[in-house]
């Protein structure tokens, strides 16, 4: 058997330590933080059917959701927009809970874990990633994870002609704030507890408020990094807006960088794997990529235990990436590129979307349930094109729902060009196209 190294501990990569170690290989985890500070301090639902595609339990104690989220209108005579619940229930959990209970399962399949080390580069014998270099000494394995998320010194620091590592750009993650108050006991519940609220300040990101059964959930999401006075003044506006939510900060009050763009184009290299955070693996509407680093993880660890010569090239590897974009990518992109619509729209075009009704309840819901192809293939996009001719005296947002009819349909284009098996001339063309077709779409 072989001996894989995962470099950072995120989700993606702890599950496929988990079924690599289950398989007899010998695993590797290094990880730049000390265990007790490993997962950030909030809660987030993950869909119960992600635990179950990777086979992994789901812990103890906790609680089953079907949140039911409400779009707060910046203008008052606007009726807020309440999404249907999602027909499948997902579980509430804590991260620390989470990641300890994979480190848990990590340990118990034989996985070694390696705390407080800081990877700095990985270490390239000719073409092929063969290790990692860290600030204590050099490591070398036959293949190398990259579990390290969204600024991974790994995956940055690979050759060009590779095709894995990109820029990151400035619509690409999202800088968010997250804090859990005090639930004011004689306060009257709100009408609503999941809602979204559109600003003032358009759709430089977003504002949510969740009240839970003993706290208030604030999360603020900024394309650019917002700065004490501006969190201030937002959470004095939700103070003032929700009786229910009170002062006492009772977990949390951290900020964190969210990937929300579309995955890597390419994946994987002679001896490299690039999973989760790393790869961009996250749902744009949620923010939260822990459910496709679950199943992206899986299909990772069914890919290298099927290389019986124990290879692990690109060639190899690219049936990891193959069926990663067939069952998530590719839907994963058609939801950035809805997302991509966010930086060039204001407040008072998302009320008037909502108001023409533009996405129907049972749409968003099959969006919000990761369902995009469900919406966004052939047969939606021609359903959008007649719903353009709806709003076609609409100066306020034909441009927007033209933007995305055309966008979706020449990612179409885009998608075919998908390369089948893994050859440098091949993988160099897709790279170029996907990059191209993204950054045309860009907001700068």
């Amino acid at each position: 058997m072989s001996k894989i190294i995962v470099a950072g501990a995120g989700h993606g990569g702890l599950v496929t330590a988990i079924k690599l170690a289950e398989a007899g290989h010998e695993v590797l985890v290094f990880e730049r933080k000390e265990k007790e500070k490993l997962g950030m301090p909030q809660c987030d639902t993950v869909e119960k059917k992600a635990f179950v595609y990777a086979g992994i339990p789901i812990p103890e104690n906790c609680k089953t959701v079907r949140n039911a989220i409400t779009l707060i209108p910046k203008e008052e005579g606007v009726t807020p927009f309440t999404l249907p619940p999602p027909e499948e229930e997902s579980v509430l959990i804590d991260r620390k809970i989470l990641i300890n209970h994979l480190l848990d399962l990590c340990e118990d399949a034989g996985v070694r874990i390696f705390y407080g080390v800081e990877i700095t580069a990985p270490i390239l014998l000719g073409n092929r990633v063969c290790g990692i270099k860290t600030e204590q000494q050099d490591f070398y394995g036959d293949l190398v994870i990259d579990s390290c998320g969204v600024y991974s010194p790994v995956r940055m620091g690979l050759p060009e002609y590779m095709c894995v590592n990109r820029e990151i750009k400035k619509y690409d993650v999202l800088n968010s704030y997250r804090a859990y108050f005090n639930k004011i006991p004689d306060a009257p519940e709100p009408e609503t507890n999941y809602n979204v609220y559109l600003r003032d300040d358009g759709t430089v990101g977003f504002t949510w408020l969740v009240t839970e059964e003993d706290r208030v959930d604030l999360l603020i999401s900024r394309f650019h990094h917002p700065e004490k006075d501006e969190i201030l003044e937002i959470m004095r506006t939700m103070h003032e807006e929700n009786p229910q939510m009170g002062t006492e900060l009772l977990q949390g009050g951290e900020h964190t960088v969210i990937p929300i763009c579309q995955p890597l184009a390419v994946l994987v290299a002679d001896g490299y794997a690039a999973v989760g955070d790393s790869a961009f693996m996250t749902y744009s509407i949620k923010g939260s990529g822990i459910a496709y680093s679950f199943k992206a993880g899986t299909i990772l660890a069914q890919c290298v235990n099927n290389d019986n010569l124990n290879r692990y090239d690109a060639e190899v590897l690219w049936n990891y990436q193959r069926k990663f974009f067939k069952e998530i990518g590719f839907s994963a992109c058609r939801i950035a590129i809805i997302k991509n619509i966010l930086p060039y729209m204001s407040a008072e075009q998302a009320n008037e979307l909502l108001k023409q009704n533009i996405l129907t309840n049972e749409e968003m819901s099959k969006l919000m349930a990761e369902k995009a192809d469900a919406v966004l293939n052939a047969k939606g996009i021609a359903t959008l094109k007649e719903k353009l001719k709806l709003v076609k005296d609409n100066t306020l947002i034909k441009g927007i729902v033209t933007n995305i009819i055309v966008w979706l349909g020449k990612f179409t284009v885009t998608e075919a060009s998908f390369p089948s098996k893994y050859t440098p001339q091949d993988i160099s063309k897709w790279t170029r196209k996907y990059n191209e077709f993204f950054d045309s779409i860009r907001a700068e």
